[in-house]
């Protein structure tokens, strides 16, 4: 089990995309360090379930959104501001993921995948760094350096951000984006001492790569499971990711432990990738 402390105790952060899988284990790890925690979810039921499995250890809010609307994004942003007073952390859970051939990706599909996982995910970083740069005292503004950090964000990747897949060329080149975006966003936040990371999870046995295992084995001739098994049997480690073990690296990367740390990218994925 991992050890778990109180890193973010009285803080205010928002996790997108935690009604489930990564994204839950993150927001349960921040609430039972201390964190006041909201519940960013397009699905209303999987929010408020979350949000209540949370509330056993601190304040939560279950928040019903969809990211890929800007309008919806900056709203909530408000309303988050509105019940807590202030926003210090901000993880980019949220997304999507399906597996398609190289030729039989569409115009549509590419723009319905980008829509959350590249779009989605920059004007909720957006919305949410400019409300932490609004925190910020003007003497700190004037100065252009800070001595302490004035927030923490921590963008979801993937290892399919370091190297393309052919079977999933759109979710490859999005989360490619996410490192890019990550390092634009880390260079722009420094003078406000807002640091700006990302995380590549490797496999993750969660409702998104149950899917991913259907469609694989059905397309390769495997067994249910075949696809998967096949996967954890190429990582080093020998086993897959939990969501504990993501949750642990992001509580990481959002405390003081991480101050000096910005614009870079973690593998979580048990050395499938190195470097």
């Amino acid at each position: 089990m991992p050890v778990v402390l109180n890193r973010h105790q009285g803080k205010v952060a928002i996790v997108t995309g935690a009604g489930q899988g990564i994204g839950l284990g993150v927001a349960l790890r921040l609430a039972e360090e201390g964190a006041n925690v909201v519940i960013a979810e397009y699905n209303a039921e999987k929010a408020q379930a979350a949000a209540e499995s949370c509330s056993h250890f601190t304040r939560a809010l279950a928040y019903p959104v969809d990211i890929g609307e800007t309008d919806q994004i900056e709203q909530m942003v408000r309303d988050v501001v509105a019940t807590f007073g202030r926003i210090d952390l901000l993880v980019n859970n949220a997304g999507v993921l399906e597996t398609l051939p190289l030729f039989d990706l569409t115009p549509e599909k590419w723009d319905w995948l980008q829509r959350v996982n590249q779009r989605g995910l920059f004007f909720c970083l957006q919305a949410v760094a400019k409300q932490m740069v609004a925190q910020v005292p003007e003497s700190v503004k004037a100065a252009g350096k800070a001595d302490r950090s004035y927030g923490k964000i921590v963008n979801f990747s993937s290892i399919a951000g370091r190297s393309g897949r052919p079977y999933a060329a759109h979710y490859s080149a999005a989360k490619w984006a996410v490192i890019s975006i990550t390092q634009s966003a880390a260079g722009y936040l420094a003078p406000y001492n807002i640091n700006v990371n990302a995380v590549c999870p490797g496999v993750v046995p969660t409702p998104m790569w149950d899917e991913i295992d259907r469609v694989q084995a059905e397309r390769f001739g495997l067994e249910p499971g075949g696809w998967i098994k096949k996967t954890i049997d190429s990582v080093p480690l020998k086993r897959a990711a939990t969501p504990a073990d993501l949750a642990a690296a992001v509580s990481f990367l959002l405390s003081e432990d991480a101050d000096y740390i910005t614009g870079q990218t973690l593998n979580v994925d048990g050395g499938v990738e190195m470097n």
